[in-house]
Order: C-alpha cells, then sequence, then structure tokens
C-alpha cells in the first residue's frame, strides 16, 4: 500500500461511485463560504473585486486561499460554450 501525498491515489482507481454534478446553489454555497474563510467577505463581493482588478497584483503568499478561491469562483471573462451542430 502506497503512503505519503499519494496514498489515495491508487485506491480511488477501483471505486464506483457515481458522479453527481453540484447545482448552482450548491456552488454559490461553496464559493461563498471559501470566500468567507479566506477573506471574510462574501462570493459575489469577491466576484466583482477579481473582475474589477483588486486582486491582480495580491501575491498569493500574503494571502493564503486567494487561488483556490479563485479558481472555484466563476469568471465573466471565460467564453460561453457554443452549441455544437452534428455533422
Amino acid at each position: 500500500m502506497p503512503t505519503g501525498p499519494f496514498a489515495g491515489v491508487f485506491a480511488m482507481a477501483a471505486t464506483t461511485k457515481k458522479i453527481r454534478w453540484i447545482t448552482k446553489d450548491e456552488m454559490v454555497s461553496i464559493v461563498n463560504k471559501r470566500a468567507r474563510s479566506v477573506l471574510n467577505i462574501s462570493g459575489k463581493e469577491f466576484i466583482r473585486n477579481r473582475n474589477s482588478g483588486a486582486y491582480a497584483k495580491l501575491d498569493a503568499d500574503q494571502c493564503p486561499g486567494i487561488i483556490e478561491l479563485a479558481l472555484l469562483a466563476p469568471s465573466s471573462k471565460v467564453a460561453k460554450p457554443r452549441a455544437r451542430k452534428n455533422r
């Protein structure tokens, strides 16, 4: 059995659990909780500040958890997927 940072990796491959997509409300809740724990602000306020460039020069070492929060929160700058036509 492997130990260290990869201890659970091999065990995960054998699982047969189904993936459940989270709802928009669940995602909002996750982002809100993370924003409150990292910056003590709401998720909406974090997204508004990030989109205005308020965190452009913020160093991740100065604010642990900011990278994870930025990855969790939706971005208005991400292109929306277009419907794909079958050929």
